[in-house]
Parts: C-alpha cells; structure tokens; sequence
C-alpha cells in the first residue's frame, strides 16, 4: 500500500550448532567421574586392608591377654598348692607281726586285741618289753665288771641298785595294766558294744599311766644305749685303742 513493498517472510534461522557440554564426565575440581571411581575403589582397598590389620592387631592383643591371665592363674594355684593347702600325711598301714615278747604275760589273742583297739598301749608294751631286756643286760654287764674289780664292786653295785629300783616299779605298773586291758579284752568279747565303750572310756587313762611309768626308765635307757655306742667305736692313738679293748672286754 502506499507505495512500498510487504517485506518478503524472512528465512529461518540457521540450527545453531550443538555445544558440547564440557562439563560432562568430570566432577568438581576438573577431576573426571571415572577418576571418582577410581580414588574410591583405593580408598575402600586402603580401608579394607586397614581394618583386617586392625583385627588381626586386636586379635593377637586378645590372645596374649588370656595368655597373661592363664599364666597368672596357674601360677597362683601352684602357690595355693604348695603354701596354703594342708599337706596330707601318707597313713602307713599298720600291720600286725607275732613278736617274742617275754616280759609280757598276756595271752597271744590280748596283745593282738591291743594293737587293734589300743594301739597306744601296744606300742608302749613293746617299749617296757625291749626296756626291761635291756635293763636286764645291763645289770649283767655292771656284775661282771663287779667281778672284775672286788675291791670296787659296791660302786657297781649302787648302779644295780638304782636300775632294779626303776625295773621293779615298771614291772608292778605294767602288771597293773595288763589286768585292765585283759579285762577289756574279755569285757569286748562277751558285749562288744559294751566292751567297745569301756575301751573309749579307758584307753587314755591307760596310755598316760603307761607312758608315765616308762619315762625314768627311758633316761636309764638312753644313756646305756649312748655307753653302747661310743663303746662301738674303736678310738685312735695305741694308748686310747688299749683302753677301748680293755673296756670292751669288761662289758663282755
């Protein structure tokens, strides 16, 4: 209209080009996602091995600590063992073996009967047997010396006197007990059950009273058995061995 010419419909405009996307593939910092991938998978195997070294740390760590408390406790049983339990005794079982015994008057079946439920008495019997014998050899042995030296016999003989003294008094004692346990004996085989409370209700009383009786003659004893031995063994030197054979023919 008035003169000018419709602009003609003006072309499309030319597709731009598509921009590649830089961003694609890396994370922040530059770093591609597959380097990501990557650092995490040494990260996790770094991780791993940490922790296996940990475990097998705290592993061994456990082990000497029960180790430690084992040995601990084995060696505090030895030394409860050894300090602070009560030792038991070894208990030798007595058995009985027939014996001569002729300073005893009781029946063969009485002394078996004290060895099995008087075993105190028993013992003490075996001791006034053995003593008796020996007082009884000494007696001999201070007679011949008397004989010997006649001149010096009344200092034998004092000696003799003291030993039949102790000898006389421990033959009464054990006369006295041997009737009591005799009794017992026959008490227990008519009413054991009596027989067995009699016992209970004797049996120290009989032990002190023969223990008591036994003790002067036990010093005599003593020192005849101490003579015995010094007098067994030949001294030294010519003149020491003359008076040791002399001695020793004496007591002969």
């Amino acid at each position: 209209m008035f003169g000018k010419k419709k602009k003609e419909n003006a072309p499309p405009p030319a597709e731009t080009p598509p921009v590649e996307d830089k961003t694609k593939g890396k994370t922040k910092g530059g770093r591609k996602r597959g380097d990501n991938k990557e650092a995490v998978a040494v990260t996790d195997n770094l991780s791993e091995t940490a922790a296996k070294k940990k475990r097998k740390f705290l592993s061994k760590k456990i082990i000497f600590v029960i180790l430690v408390f084992i040995s601990v406790g084995v060696a505090a049983f030895v030394v409860y063992k050894i300090y602070f339990t009560k030792k038991v005794p070894q208990v030798v079982k007595r058995e009985y073996v027939k014996k001569e015994l002729p300073n005893i008057i009781l029946a063969e079946e009485v002394i078996r009967f004290s060895f099995d439920l008087l075993p105190e008495f028993y013992d003490a019997a075996i001791i006034f047997n053995d003593s008796l014998i020996t007082l009884e050899s000494e007696i001999k042995r201070l007679n011949e010396i008397g004989k010997q030296f006649p001149d010096q016999i009344k200092i034998a003989e004092k000696e003799i006197k003291v030993i039949e003294k102790e000898k006389t008094k421990l033959k009464q004692t054990y006369d006295k007990l041997e009737k009591k346990v005799e009794a017992l004996y026959v008490s227990y085989k008519v009413n054991q059950e009596s027989g067995i409370k009699q016992i209970e209700e004797q049996k120290n009383e009989i032990f002190t009273s023969s223990k008591d009786a036994l003790a002067p003659v036990l010093e005599l004893t003593k020192r005849i058995y101490a003579m015995e031995a010094s007098a067994s063994k030949e001294p030294e030197g010519f003149l020491k061995k003359a008076i040791y054979k002399i001695r020793k023919k004496i007591g002969k």
